[in-house]
C-alpha cells in the first residue's frame, strides 16, 4: 500500500519518506514576541533643551564665543587670558563683554545664569545690563531707557534686579535679603517667568527673592548688552571674575537650577 501511494504527487516530490510527510502535516512553531521590559526613555532635560547661549570664555583674545549659539560676544578694554576664566579689574577699565543686540526682546520666559567671583566695592556693579540709555547704541548715558540689569550690590547694599521701560521712575525691582558674596565663586540666577508674571534670584541653587512683574522682555530695546558693564555713565564697572554665563528660553525651576548648582559651571564642557 505504501508503494501505491508513492505515485502520488506529494509522496513523489518527498521521496516517500514519511517523516517529512509528517514534517509538512504539522505547522511550525510560531516564535512568541518578547515580554522583557525596554529601558524608559528619559524625559527631556531643561538645562539642555532650553539652553540658548553659553559662554564659558575659552581661548584667547577679544572674542567671547557662545558655545551653544551664534551670537559670539566681544570683549573691551581687556583679553581673554586662556584659563576658561573672564577677570574684570572694575572700576573705570573699561573691561567688559558686548553680547549680540536682540539677544533678550524676543524671549517670553527667560532665565540668566552666572557663576562669578565678585571683588567687592562700589554699588550698582552690573553682572548683566541688557537694554539702552541716553548715549544711544554701543554707549552708555546720563540714564538708562529700558532695561534688565543685575546688579552685584546697590544702594543700600543687597544685589538687585531692575527692569524699567522708562528710565528709574518707571523701575520694579527685585531686591536680595542679604548682601553678594565676597571672594567666593558664587552662582546666580535671575529668572523671567512671563507665564506666572513673576521674576526671581537664585543664589547658590536657593530661591534667595520672588517678585511681581507684569511687563514682557519685549518691552526693551535690548541694543546695549553687556555683562560687567552699566547703561548709566555713572556706575563703575564689575570687578569680578566669570566662570560662566548662560541664557535660557525658559523660566528654570527651583529643581532644575538646583540641578545646575551642583553640577558646577563646567558641566558638558
Amino acid at each position: 500500500m505504501k508503494n501505491r501511494l508513492c505515485f502520488l504527487s506529494l509522496w513523489a516530490l518527498l521521496g516517500c519518506d514519511a517523516n517529512v510527510v509528517d514534517a509538512v502535516r504539522e505547522p511550525l512553531p510560531v516564535p512568541m514576541p518578547s515580554t522583557s521590559s525596554t529601558t524608559p526613555v528619559p524625559p527631556p532635560n531643561p538645562l539642555e533643551t532650553t539652553l540658548l547661549h553659553r559662554y564659558s570664555f575659552e581661548g584667547t583674545g577679544t572674542e567671547v564665543r557662545d558655545a551653544k549659539g551664534a551670537s559670539h560676544g566681544t570683549l573691551l578694554g581687556t583679553e581673554l587670558p586662556g584659563t576658561g576664566q573672564l577677570p574684570l579689574e572694575g572700576a573705570r577699565t573699561g573691561q567688559y563683554v558686548d553680547l549680540a543686540d536682540g539677544i533678550i526682546s524676543g524671549l517670553s520666559n527667560a532665565t540668566f545664569e552666572a557663576w562669578l567671583i565678585w571683588d567687592g566695592g562700589g554699588a550698582w556693579q552690573r553682572i548683566f545690563d541688557f537694554g539702552s540709555s541716553s548715549g544711544g547704541e554701543d554707549m552708555a548715558g546720563s540714564t538708562g531707557i529700558s532695561y534688565l540689569f543685575f546688579a552685584a550690590s546697590s544702594t543700600p547694599g543687597p544685589p538687585r534686579l531692575v527692569f524699567s521701560r522708562n528710565g528709574v521712575d518707571d523701575e520694579q525691582i527685585c531686591a536680595a535679603p542679604d548682601a553678594f558674596p565676597i571672594g567666593v565663586l558664587t552662582h546666580i540666577v535671575a529668572v523671567i517667568n512671563r507665564t506666572e508674571r513673576r521674576m526671581a534670584i537664585y543664589q547658590d541653587g536657593e530661591l534667595a527673592a520672588d517678585c511681581p512683574l507684569e511687563r514682557p522682555l519685549s518691552d526693551i530695546n535690548d541694543v546695549n548688552n553687556w555683562l560687567g558693564h552699566s547703561n548709566f555713565i555713572a556706575d563703575v564697572d564689575l570687578a569680578a571674575t566669570y566662570e560662566e554665563f548662560r541664557i535660557y528660553g525658559a523660566a528654570l525651576s527651583a529643581t532644575e537650577l538646583r540641578a545646575s548648582f551642583a553640577a558646577g559651571p563646567d558641566a558638558g564642557r
